[in-house]
């Protein structure tokens, strides 16, 4: 285990403007292969694994906070010029972290089926029971640990981006979820003026009922865009449709060609 920021693994692809992918809880930057390859025509993406996660260290400290300080990290060893994140569930929360409390570091995000709020915990009860099957059957049997998730984790589990990554450390994970589940309480008096395009899953009641307002007076330029036929993995159930979206997002505005031709 390790104090402050570390330095996270990643994947890379494609030549452009930087874009930086950040999974959802249990997930890793392997669950973005297909947006990664669609947005590496024209984006240079980063698909990350955040702490405890696929192939970066392990830490105690799972606080949003902390996660937001890894992807700084990241940025600034790459040095990389307030590069685009796109964020699903847990990594959408760390990506608005890291925009309310270092702004500079950030061009814009994109935060799918989440918002900046305190949510049910949907997790505890799945996540006994996974720790117990692997507890019953060392080594590790993946088998039986995707039965006990496939109802709840994998609306697909023959699509190859939306599997749960079994390298997640599930200690620290067990232990950190009432923080997970909430977004802190003190980022809620900061704002940015960041253009925030949030992207819900019309089947999914994370932020389809709630609308923009969700993410006042945080994020004022927040706009959200609902993708019909798709649950709260909306990458997993309508991943050309996401696609399709984040290229809109992320396609240069003319005021900003003209910033870069000036």
């Amino acid at each position: 285990m390790t104090a402050g920021p570390i330095d996270l693994a990643y994947d890379v692809v494609g030549a452009g403007p930087p874009v930086l992918l950040l999974h959802g809880l249990f997930a890793s930057g392997a669950n973005w292969r297909e947006v990664a390859a669609g947005l590496a025509a024209t984006h240079r993406v980063y698909s990350v694994d955040l702490r405890n996660h696929g192939r970066s260290p392990r830490c105690a400290d799972m606080s949003y906070l902390a996660m937001a300080d890894d992807v700084l990290r990241l940025i600034e060893r790459q040095g990389l010029q307030r590069p685009a994140l796109v964020g699903h569930s847990m990594g959408g929360k760390v990506a608005m972290a890291l925009a309310l409390t270092a702004p500079w570091a950030v061009g814009r995000l994109a935060v799918i089926d989440v918002a900046p709020l305190t949510y049910v915990d949907r997790w505890s009860h799945q996540l006994q029971r996974v720790m117990a099957t692997l507890l019953d059957e060392p080594p590790p049997g993946a088998a039986a640990v995707h039965s006990a998730l496939a109802h709840w984790m994998i609306p697909r589990a023959a699509v190859g981006h939306a599997y749960v990554d079994w390298r997640s450390n599930l200690g620290a994970i067990a232990v950190s979820l009432h923080e997970l589940c909430a977004f802190p309480l003190h980022l809620r008096h900061l704002s940015t003026p960041l253009p925030l395009h949030a992207i819900a899953g019309g089947r999914s009641d994370w932020v389809q009922p709630l609308g923009a307002a969700t993410f006042q007076p945080m994020f004022p330029n927040a706009r959200v865009e609902v993708i019909e036929d798709a649950g709260h993995w909306v990458h997993a159930d309508r991943p050309q449709a996401l696609l399709a979206s984040l290229r809109r997002f992320l396609a240069p505005s003319p005021r900003r060609l003209a910033a870069i031709a000036a």
